[in-house]
């Protein structure tokens, strides 16, 4: 009896010393999230009129647009076709599905998006028909075609696709321009309204000058003539030599007076600043820097 109790007392200290352990892998147990990005191949296929260059140029180009509007990793151009058989995939290699398997596999990619491009011939155009491939599931869906007027139109027709190539991949979140994790991006910066600058300051104290030098003279000038015009035979040729003088003073000092009121009006006109918008470089390890004004 004694050597009975002695076992069971034994296995419950065994299963408890286990249930201590179970609790204990489960407490420090890591939660495990997947992370990973959709990783996506831009896959050339047939291609009439164009060669292997241009072909895998706008193969790049396609892979860089998905991600730049999209939160994946795409590849495309010639790191995908180095991982392709040296003569290329069959034409039937959509339908194949061991085929497409093949291609996911050397490219590490899981879904795929296969391209048929065609030079038409009418001034470089060339057309972009793709399918979209889940190797895992055998899914695939056409997608609609892309044309391109020319080769410098390609990145702008290919980001405004992207979402329809991929609808299910989700979109890259732009950046908001009214703040950011490191506070506002973007600042408003206040209206000014018209106000006398400096150079309008200068150019008013010289209007005001002018004018008054041009009353000064001309009044002086306006004296000296009646006197003389009372009594011409005692006004000497010196004396009308002078009043002469003193007319032309007064009317270059009427002139200055003008000019500068002119140019102290505009300059008060214009000096007038309407609120804009000013982006403040992004800080770093966040992305590109960019400034960006506009007006409102």
């Amino acid at each position: 009896m004694e050597m009975v109790k002695q076992a069971l007392l034994a296995l419950v200290v065994v299963s408890s010393a286990l249930a201590r352990g179970a609790r204990a892998d489960q407490a420090v147990a890591p939660t495990v999230t997947n992370t990973a990005k959709l990783r996506v191949a831009v896959v050339p296929g047939l291609a009439v009129n164009l060669d292997a260059a241009r072909v895998d140029a706008l193969s790049q180009e396609l892979a860089d647009a998905l991600e730049l509007e999209l939160e994946i990793d795409a590849v495309g151009g010639l790191e995908v076709r180095r991982q392709l058989p040296p003569d290329g995939i069959p034409a039937d290699c959509i339908a194949t599905p061991a085929c497409v398997a093949d291609v996911a596999k050397r490219v590490g990619a899981s879904q795929l998006l296969f391209v048929v491009m065609v030079d038409t011939g009418s001034g470089g155009a060339i057309q972009v028909d793709t399918t979209w491939v889940e190797p895992g599931t055998g899914k695939s869906v056409s997608r609609p075609a892309i044309d391109l007027a020319s080769l410098t139109d390609a990145h702008a027709r290919f980001v405004a696709a992207a979402t329809q190539l991929l609808p299910d991949a989700p979109v890259r979140p732009k950046p908001k321009l009214g703040g950011g994790p490191n506070g506002p991006i973007g600042t408003m910066t206040p209206a000014i309204p018209r106000h006398f600058t400096t150079p309008a300051k200068i150019t008013a104290g010289i209007s005001a000058v002018g004018f008054g030098v041009g009353i000064a003279m001309g009044l002086r000038a306006r004296s000296k003539y009646r006197d003389c015009d009372a009594a011409p035979f005692e006004c000497s040729e010196g004396e009308r030599d002078a009043i002469r003088t003193t007319s032309l003073v007064a009317d270059t000092g009427f002139v200055v007076g003008i000019g500068c009121a002119i140019a102290t009006t505009i300059l008060f006109v214009t000096s007038a600043k309407d609120s804009h918008l000013v982006v403040a470089p992004a800080a770093e390890g966040t992305g590109g820097a960019v400034t960006f004004l506009g007006r409102f």
